[in-house]
């Protein structure tokens, strides 16, 4: 693999992450609201989401901003690195959460844009949405790139 692929795939690894990163902290909401009594903790609003990869993947954390709106509709932005915009839902099994997300991502020079399909499993944990996530990684005619995993840590955002 040429130096140039490692660089393209490492973005597109970073990319999936934050798509990753957001649908945990849309599924942690929904265990929030599920056990909560108050209904201003309910899982609608953003959270702010931290995430790492785990290795060989580029270990640099990332920030992503996640939206959540009813109907178990997650969109998510990844701010650092900028990056793409991700569409997806969520479910809740008991406490637990997962969610699956679909973004674009840059590829490279003279290629066509690919997509990346992040998995994500977790809870939430002293108001804090923690879990892990699974990347894949296609490039434009659907074939399969890579896979990456890591870990995630998400709050809620104040007004």
């Amino acid at each position: 693999m040429s130096g140039a692929a490692r660089i393209d795939r490492r973005q597109l690894v970073r990319t999936a992450a934050g798509v990753a990163a957001g649908g945990v902290l849309v599924a942690g909401t929904g265990v929030a609201s599920a056990s909560a009594s108050d209904s201003s903790s309910g899982v609608l609003g953003g959270w702010w989401i931290e995430h790492t990869n785990d290795p060989p993947a580029d270990p640099e954390p990332g920030t992503t901003v996640v939206s959540i709106g009813a109907g178990g509709i997650i969109v998510s932005n990844d701010i650092r690195p900028a990056g793409s915009v991700s569409n997806g839902v969520w479910a809740m099994d008991g406490d637990r959460f997962k969610a699956t997300f679909w973004g674009t991502t840059d590829l490279g020079p003279d290629m066509p844009a690919g997509s990346v399909r992040v998995r994500v499993r977790g809870h939430l944990s002293g108001g804090k949405l923690v879990g892990t996530f699974t990347v894949t990684g296609y490039d434009a005619t659907g074939a399969q790139i890579f896979t990456a995993t890591g870990t995630f840590t998400g709050t809620r955002m104040a007004p």
